[in-house]
């Protein structure tokens, strides 16, 4: 069952202005410390989940600052992934296995070079190709010259403005690298701060436009 501060944490985010389409969002109990919000399915146990999505229609150069957003998301033209959720669905999960933002230090404005904090989350991706499946570590959606060992990403939860909206709900972003105050996921160091277009998707690993992905997100045992 959900107890304590996990029911505190939820009680907390429905009591606040969200948009019409995030109120209330069902938790169900699949038994065995596993549940589902909408298209997310969460292993408490092994904090981890999942969620589906699907890959954006994107020119091959086309600058990119998110990876992933909500399903009809602002900020389609410059993300990857449009996942089957709303924001606050998206942050329930982050809390149910485990992730909590008082260990965050959030950016402070777009492109913001600060390095953020947060509790530390390992993101995949998969889809089927002629028959097979194949599974990546997010990043290597992206065309960067990043070292490999450069890309930690860390929950910040977004914020919530002074009424009581909740930032990630009004721009869908939810996992971005470009350092957004909005965003409920960030790549820790950022990439392509402050020079807009340097980032574009690696057209060797991307799959196809609107092609049915799955985004893990587990918490990272550091």
């Amino acid at each position: 069952m959900i107890r304590g501060l996990e029911v505190l944490c939820i009680l907390a985010l429905l009591s606040l202005p969200v948009t019409a389409d995030e109120l209330e969002p069902s938790v169900q109990d699949l038994g065995n410390g596993r549940y589902r919000i909408g298209a997310i399915e969460i292993d408490k146990e092994a904090q981890r989940f999942t969620v589906t999505g699907t890959v954006i229609l994107l020119a091959k150069d086309m600058p990119v600052e998110f990876l992933a957003i909500v399903r009809d998301g602002q900020k389609s033209y410059e993300a990857l992934l449009e996942l089957d959720v709303t924001a606050v669905e998206f942050n329930l999960a982050c809390i149910l296995i485990g992730l909590n933002s008082d260990n965050a230090s959030r950016p402070m404005h777009h492109f913001d070079p600060t390095i953020v904090e947060g509790d530390i989350v390992d993101l995949q991706v998969s889809w089927v190709r002629d028959g097979e499946k194949q599974t990546y570590e997010i990043e290597r959606l992206l065309r960067d010259t990043a070292d490999p060992k450069d890309h930690v990403w860390v929950y910040t939860g977004s914020y919530f403005a002074q009424d009581g909206t909740y930032a990630a709900s009004m721009s869908g972003n939810l996992i971005g690298f470009v350092h957004d105050p909005d965003s409920i996921i960030q790549h820790q160091k950022g990439l392509g701060l402050g020079d807009y277009g340097a980032i574009t998707f690696d057209p060797d690993v991307m799959p196809s436009d609107l092609t049915k992905v799955t985004v893990t997100v587990s918490r990272s045992p550091e």
